[in-house]
C-alpha cells in the first residue's frame, strides 16, 4: 500500500460515518496543491467541519520484505471548524468530529491513541485532532499503481 492509498482508505471510511456526513463534514485526504482551497472554502463559507486525512508519519517498523517493508504509521485526522458557524451545524463542533473519527477507526488493525484541541484566534478556527497508530507494508515504487 502506498501513503495516498492509505489516506484515500481512510477518507472513504470517513465519508461513511453516520455522524459526520449528519453534520455536514467535509472529508479530505491531505494534498496542499489542491485541498487547501476547497478546505477554506468548506469551513469559512459553507460553515462545515473540515475533516482531513493529514499526511501520516511513517518509520520503519522491522526488516523489509519482498515487495516493501513495514511501516509504523501516526495517523492524524484534524477536524477544522469556524465556531461563529455552529449555527449551520446545529451545534456540532469540531471536537465532536474527532470523537467520531476515533470511534470509526479504532479497530484491531488502528489503534486510536489521543485526541487533542487548539485554537487559531487569528484565523478564527478551533482544531481537534484524532491520533491513530498503525503498522502496514509500504509498498515499492514499482508495485504502486
Amino acid at each position: 500500500m502506498t501513503i495516498r492509498d492509505l489516506q484515500k482508505q481512510i477518507a472513504d471510511v470517513l465519508n461513511g460515518v453516520e455522524a459526520l456526513m449528519q453534520h455536514g463534514c467535509k472529508v479530505f485526504a491531505e494534498d496542499m496543491l489542491t485541498t487547501q482551497d476547497a478546505l477554506n472554502n468548506a469551513v469559512a463559507t459553507a460553515g462545515r467541519i473540515a475533516v482531513v486525512v493529514v499526511t501520516p508519519r511513517f518509520e520503519r517498523d522491522a526488516s523489509g520484505c519482498a515487495y516493501g517493508f513495514p511501516a509504523g504509521c501516526g495517523l492524524m485526522v484534524r477536524c477544522i471548524e469556524a465556531p461563529t458557524q455552529r449555527n449551520k451545524r446545529n451545534g456540532f463542533t469540531a471536537l465532536d468530529a474527532a470523537e467520531a473519527v476515533a470511534h470509526a477507526l479504532d479497530s484491531g488493525s488502528i489503534e486510536w491513541r489521543s485526541i487533542d484541541q487548539s485554537a487559531d484566534e487569528r484565523r478564527g478556527v478551533v482544531t481537534a485532532t484524532a491520533e491513530f497508530g498503525l503498522t502496514i507494508i509500504l509498498t515499492e515504487p514499482t508495485e504502486r499503481n
